[in-house]
């Protein structure tokens, strides 16, 4: 199937940003118009009209214990919301039969669906996520072997509509009900957990939502800002306007990832640590044995009062994280009281599979070795993310308490850097793991003071998670 038009959501970043990552989707050339999104703080507070008139859904909040739903919906909400129904809008009067809607932090994996996938999509498709985030998977149906037809799921970076879905959308009341994006389209498909929510949406029974089992779009932390004026050099003034513009996307052919900063300097295919569809089989490639296996006793050791050491990964989940990791662009200021150098895991898009070994694999290790009980313990909510310490920039950091309940560290690539380790000064120890893929457990704040050791050589790379049971702030 050829795509008949690319649309791309961009509220903050550098359109020169966008078509560089548009050039580096590996799909047949097709136009592709960058749409200035509604900013929804400024039309809240009047500086700014939208073309259509609106409501908010004033029967969204309620009184569940679901935070997200018991509140009222934000101006950022409202504001995309719109921006995604104009591209819709738009893609409809054009007449074409199909479009691609991005958001602007979107990354390709150099990947994408071929023609025998799509033609696998049941003809009275309405919309398919190319990335989303399945919160019943197993209330979904196998449509064939790379597609399912889904359930209540987050995700509207990337997604495709049919000529029939933009129809069905612009149909629906959502003008008269605006909710969050991401909840509309399941609301629209009659698959959300909420059932005021489909009893005003789902009056279109024929609309049809697919996903691919495996994620070709990713995100990425914010690019340039719109104030950056260099283009690149396959973009000519002719192809260019202030701010939208219609160009051809130009196809590529690779089919792996040159790691732009890896100790080894060596090309890694991070792909399939991206595809966790089958959970079991994915857990035997990346998940030690051992810990599978409960086996806590024999692989745990205790350096220091209740710091844990244990084998997590496998060696091919740590070189595929950190290749992956290389290819988008690193933070610096996401902490206010010790920054690193670091990105989340939901900008690589790994947010959900790691909660999930989070609370399949390290909750039931934690509540063994902490002897912890209560309901409180029952899911564990984390802020997980990557950090690298080059020996020659950012080598350390100063001790410091996490906030957390419960804190792990992974050490991903020992033997390709000197120095380093996690230093508990309370107990005068150094945790620094020779072995890939094995975990650091300790308590997160009050206890268990620490900091990481100075890199003297190579780069060290870690993940932490700070981790907090449900009823904890």
């Amino acid at each position: 199937m050829k795509i008949d038009k690319i649309y791309v959501v961009n509220l903050n970043t550098d359109n020169d940003n966008i078509w560089q990552k548009l050039r580096d989707l590996n799909i047949e050339p097709t136009q592709c118009f960058i749409l200035d999104a509604i900013n929804g703080r400024d039309l809240v507070k009047g500086r700014i009209q939208s073309n259509f008139k609106y409501k908010t859904a004033n029967w969204w909040e309620n009184t569940s214990n679901n935070s997200f739903h018991n509140r009222k919906i934000t101006p950022d909400e409202i504001g995309r919301m719109l921006s995604h129904y104009q591209c819709v809008k738009e893609a409809y009067n054009e007449g074409i039969n199909n479009c691609l809607i991005l958001e602007e932090r979107f990354i390709s994996t150099n990947t994408f669906p071929t023609k025998k996938m799509f033609s696998e999509l049941p003809v009275d498709w309405s919309m398919i996520y190319l990335s989303r985030t399945a919160n019943n998977p197993h209330l979904e149906t196998e449509v064939s072997d790379n597609i399912v037809k889904t359930h209540y799921s987050y995700g509207s970076n990337a997604y495709m509509l049919s000529r029939k879905g933009m129809e069905e959308i612009l149909n629906s009341p959502i003008l008269n009900n605006i909710i969050p994006v991401d909840e509309f389209y399941s609301a629209l498909n009659g698959t959300h957990d909420r059932e005021d929510a489909v009893s005003v949406f789902s009056n279109q029974p024929g609309f049809k939502q697919y996903s691919f089992k495996q994620h070709y779009i990713n995100t990425s932390p914010k690019l340039k800002s719109k104030n950056q004026t260099k283009k690149p050099q396959w973009l000519t003034d002719e192809l260019v306007s202030e701010s939208k513009q219609e160009v051809h996307v130009k196809p590529i052919t690779t089919q792996s990832v040159s790691v732009k900063q890896a100790p080894s300097k060596s090309t890694v295919d991070f792909r399939p640590i991206l595809n966790a569809n089958n959970w079991e089989e994915w857990s035997k490639i990346y998940i030690n044995p051992l810990l599978m296996a409960g086996e806590y006793d024999l692989i745990t050791d205790e350096p220091a009062p209740h710091v844990y050491v244990f084998p997590l990964f496998t060696k091919a989940f740590c070189e595929q994280l950190i290749a992956l990791s290389e290819t988008v662009e690193w933070t610096s200021g996401r902490h206010e009281y010790h920054p690193t150098t670091d990105n989340l895991l939901d900008a690589l898009g790994m947010k959900d599979i790691y909660n999930r070994v989070i609370n399949e694999y390290i909750r039931p290790y934690a509540l063994d070795r902490f002897k912890l009980d209560g309901k409180d313990w029952d899911v564990l909510r984390d802020e997980s993310f990557i950090i690298k310490y080059p020996h020659d920039k950012q080598a350390h950091l100063s001790v410091h308490h996490d906030y957390s309940n419960i804190t792990t560290l992974v050490n991903l690539n020992p033997g390709e850097f000197e120095g380093g380790g996690t230093y508990f000064p309370k107990y005068k120890c150094n945790v620094n793991p020779k072995e890939v893929g094995v975990a650091t457990l300790h308590p997160g704040n009050i206890t268990h003071k620490h900091g990481a050791r100075a890199v003297t050589k190579g780069t060290r790379y870690v993940v932490v998670s700070f981790m907090k049971g449900a009823g904890h702030k």
